[in-house]
């Protein structure tokens, strides 16, 4: 599902593809080409596929799941470094490859919330240094940057940086997204008239902040399908792109239109390029199936921004008819 997801986005970005190599999944041609695969961080074999009753949002340890959601993410990135085909070629190895930056696409799937974790923590591991936030004399929000050396989940350890290590020396960057899973397809439906009758689905969370000196993010709310054609989800929404500046191979500056990029500054504070407009860090999609189902998805939408009449009930007391898609963020 992740890399049909990407599929969608290079489609919809009208990027031409060459399609006469399996592997790697994607290369782009014209003028900033790229070969591009797919990986994903994925449950222990035998777990079950079914989470079971609506869980919370945030995982019950936080700082727990965030220390795995990196070490499952760099035994993905590494498993594609490893790789090599029957002639012991790595992926930017292979003849119609050659020359050709090089990009891995990571998706977290191993559990119920690995789709909570939002790019920034991704980002310390691959650039060894996190942006540390903080208010000046004058007020205004300024950020330095703060070494990170190691990662631990309980007995394990990883070193950080995995853009600096040198087996990443022909990796020109990581694509990377939570939202990117059966919900988006859903949502972007919805949106377009194609979702079932008797539905609706209403997405919640958190979202950048354009204000300046902002240092929390916003919390935004939307019903599927209630909002204009020109702020309709594309496939691009929710994309990061981490350029490795130390790469063989670098990227184009036009590589992968529209997606969220970071680069390092002079300075070693890490910096996003995006454009202003809608830009969500993590959500939950809630779906109903009943009659009265939009009223209800317009309903939560007015619960989570607080706009509910002193005294209102809630739908997140009780289980509601309520469902949740397991895989989205």
């Amino acid at each position: 599902m992740f890399e049909l997801a990407l599929f969608a986005y290079l489609d919809e970005s009208g990027l031409e593809l060459d399609r006469t190599h399996p592997a790697p999944d994607f290369v782009v041609q014209g003028a900033a080409p790229v070969a591009i695969e797919v990986t994903t961080t994925n449950p222990v074999q035998g777990t079950p596929l079914d989470p079971g009753p609506p869980y919370p949002l945030p995982p019950d340890d936080l700082d727990l799941a965030d220390h795995e959601f990196i070490y499952r993410l760099d035994s993905a990135l590494h498993r594609k470094l490893d790789h090599r085909d029957a002639r012991g070629a790595a992926y930017w190895e292979k003849p119609h490859t050659a020359g050709v930056p090089f990009v891995i696409a990571v998706g977290a799937f191993h559990g119920p919330h690995a789709q909570f974790h939002p790019d920034g923590l991704l980002a310390a591991y691959l650039y060894g240094s996190r942006n540390v936030a903080y208010h000046a004399d004058d007020g205004t929000l300024a950020v330095a940057a703060h070494a990170v050396e190691q990662h631990s989940w309980g007995s394990r350890t990883i070193l950080s940086g995995l853009f600096r290590q040198p087996e990443a020396a022909n990796l020109a960057g990581v694509l990377f997204s939570n939202a990117h899973a059966v919900a988006k397809f859903n949502r972007i439906g919805a949106e377009r008239g194609l979702a079932a009758p008797d539905t609706a689905r209403t997405r919640f969370g958190t979202c950048h902040n354009f204000a300046p000196d902002a240092s929390i993010p916003n919390l935004f709310a939307y019903v599927a399908g209630d909002r204009s054609e020109e702020e309709r989800e594309t496939f691009e929404e929710s994309l990061h792109l981490f350029v490795n500046p130390w790469a063989t191979v670098p990227l184009a500056p036009d590589a992968f239109p529209g997606v969220t990029r970071y680069k390092l500054s002079a300075n070693g504070v890490l910096e996003a390029t995006f454009p202003v407009s809608f830009r969500p860090f993590v959500s939950k999609t809630v779906v109903f199936e009943q009659k009265g189902a939009d009223m209800l998805a317009r309903y939560l939408q007015l619960e989570v921004l607080g706009r509910l009449p002193a005294g209102a009930r809630g739908l997140f007391g009780p289980r509601t008819t309520a469902g949740v898609d397991a895989n989205d963020c």
